[in-house]
C-alpha cells in the first residue's frame, strides 16, 4: 500500500513523516486491496491539522484530528480510522451472513463485534417537497429551518442538489451525477 504524506507546509520532520506512514499503513489490514493512504498536515493557529483518506476495495474513507502536538494528533486520527474501519468491516460481514451469501475472500473475518457497536437503523422518516430555486433561495431556507444541511431543485438545472455548511462556516454544494 502507497502511503502519501503531502505536507502543506513544508514543516514535518522526516521522523515525524515516517512516523505517520507507519501508523496509518497499517490500515491496510481491513482490507483485500489498499490502494494508497494520503496524509495531509496544516498548521494552524489551534495546533497542527492531520487529515487521512483511505482509498482501498472502491471505498474512500476519511478522517481528521487537530492537537497541539503533531504525533499525538497522528496517534488520534489513526485510532479514529482504525474504530472506523473496524465498524465498517463488522458491517459488510453482518450484511453478508444476514443475507445468507458467502463472505468475499476479501473481507476478514472479524470474531467479536465491539460492544458499543450499534446496528444501523432508520428510527424517521420524512417526506418533503422539492421545489425550484436558487442556492441563494435554498441557503436562506436552510437558515430559517436550522439545518445543517437542505435539499433542493436547482432552478438553473433542474437536477436535485445538496447545500450544506461547512465547519468554516461556509457552503458546499452536492451535484449528484445520475
Amino acid at each position: 500500500m502507497e502511503v502519501l504524506v503531502r505536507n502543506a507546509e513544508g514543516n514535518l520532520s522526516d521522523e515525524q513523516r515516517e512516523y505517520a506512514a507507519k501508523k496509518l499503513g497499517r490500515l491496510d489490514r481491513y482490507f483485500n486491496q489498499a490502494n494508497r493512504v494520503e496524509i495531509v498536515h496544516r498548521e494552524l493557529k489551534q495546533g497542527h491539522r492531520i487529515e487521512v483518506t483511505v482509498f482501498a476495495d472502491g471505498l474512500t474513507v476519511r478522517g481528521e484530528e487537530i492537537d497541539a502536538n503533531v504525533l499525538a494528533a497522528i496517534d488520534v486520527v489513526a485510532e479514529k480510522m482504525d474504530q472506523r474501519l473496524r465498524r465498517l468491516k463488522t458491517r459488510l460481514v453482518h450484511n453478508y451472513r444476514r443475507g445468507g451469501g458467502r463472505i468475499p475472500d476479501g473481507l476478514i473475518e472479524l470474531t467479536e463485534p465491539d460492544a458499543d457497536e450499534t446496528p444501523f437503523e432508520i428510527r424517521e422518516r420524512k417526506t418533503f417537497l422539492v421545489k425550484p430555486m436558487s442556492a441563494e433561495e435554498a441557503s436562506l431556507q436552510m437558515e430559517m429551518v436550522n439545518h445543517p444541511f437542505f435539499v433542493f431543485r436547482n432552478e438553473d438545472n433542474g437536477r436535485v442538489e445538496v447545500l450544506y455548511k461547512r465547519k468554516d462556516g461556509k457552503y458546499g454544494l452536492l451535484q449528484p451525477e445520475v
